[in-house]
């Protein structure tokens, strides 16, 4: 057994390493070719990323509470991209305050798109906070606006493949999944999976795969929409309130993998005593809701349902007569 299971391991090995390098050979490949047309790979994303966000006029919303040790590069990073900023400060000490001031008086002088900072005056919410920049991205003439946390735990490499397909679907909600890091904590792990389970029955659909997700990029037309009936979602229930809100109004969804990284010594604001019951009290909201839009979601999915039940019925059938055959046969005269 031992020497099946090694050579497993090998041959998986060297298949692993054979993909590895045919994938390295056609980024030098690229690499070569964008050096000699006198442009990096790094260069094209962002003039590629660049110009999918000016299409769409996408504006990056961050809600910041006590971010002072990570806002910067995630404010930097999205600057790369060549997206406007608006922070959202959520009442933060007072080191983060003066980083924020900072950051905006640096990037008015330096290149790149302006930063705005939009000051609460006490601790709102995650939910307020996103709001409040919802409303400043309307006053500024925004479409699209790119909720981005600022705890730096997604991966903002994918920023430049968010911008590419929503310039591709400007009416969808381009929302990120969570891809989990193994220092994951298991209470947020389960509660994502718990989550999405939860959503899934509000909408009697699996449309959204990371409700709890804070990275997404959203039409704000749509989002004008629902703000109104989000009066109550100022906290963590938030994220996923609102995709449910926008499921409801038929809004679609395209999901896209993001990588989430759990840093050794971070910390989460979610707070169980606190959040906890905000998120319960939000999952029934929705159960309710649903029930009430239950008629209208039914035959939106009519033919989805029909599909299923013409898929069980069939292989209930199936099993039916395998089980008489079989019974048949068992009892079978001599």
């Amino acid at each position: 057994m031992k020497r099946i299971v090694d050579a497993i391991r090998k041959v998986t090995e060297k298949f692993g390493r054979g993909i590895v390098n045919v994938a390295h050979r056609a980024f030098e490949k690229r690499r070569r070719k964008n050096t000699a047309n006198g442009c990096s790979p790094e260069q094209e994303i962002i003039r590629h990323s660049q110009a999918a966000g000016t299409k769409n006029k996408t504006v990056a919303v961050v809600p910041v509470y006590n971010h002072g040790e990570t806002v910067g590069d995630v404010v930097a990073t999205l600057r790369g991209y060549g997206l406007p900023v608006i922070l959202v400060d959520d009442g933060s000490d007072t080191f983060t305050v003066r980083l924020l001031d900072t950051i905006v008086s640096t990037m008015k002088s330096a290149f790149g798109p302006p930063v705005k900072l939009v000051r609460l005056p006490k601790n709102r919410g995650k939910g307020a906070a996103v709001m409040t920049g919802f409303r400043s991205a309307f006053a500024h003439g925004a479409s699209h606006v790119l909720q981005v946390d600022a705890d730096g735990q997604h991966g903002l490499e994918v920023v430049p493949r968010f911008l590419d397909v929503s310039a591709r679907n400007p009416d969808a909600v381009i929302a990120g999944y969570p891809l989990y890091d193994a220092m994951v904590p298991r209470v947020r792990f389960c509660g994502s999976h718990l989550s999405r389970l939860l959503v899934w029955i509000s909408t009697l659909s699996r449309h959204i795969a990371g409700p709890v997700c804070g990275f997404r990029l959203y039409p704000l037309a749509a989002v004008r929409g629902v703000l109104p009936a989000m009066a109550q979602a100022r906290r963590m229930e938030f994220d996923a309130e609102i995709a449910v809100r926008l499921d409801w109004e038929n809004v679609s969804f395209i999901n896209l993998p993001v990588a989430v990284r759990y840093p050794l010594g971070g910390f989460s604001h979610f707070r169980v005593a606190r959040d906890g019951p905000l998120v319960a009290l939000m999952h029934a909201r929705l159960f309710f809701g649903m029930i009430f839009r239950l008629p209208g979601l039914l035959s939106r999915h009519s033919g989805r349902f029909a599909r299923y039940s013409s898929f069980m019925a069939r292989t209930l059938s199936r099993l039916s007569a395998r089980f008489s055959s079989l019974l048949s046969r068992r009892f079978r005269r001599p």
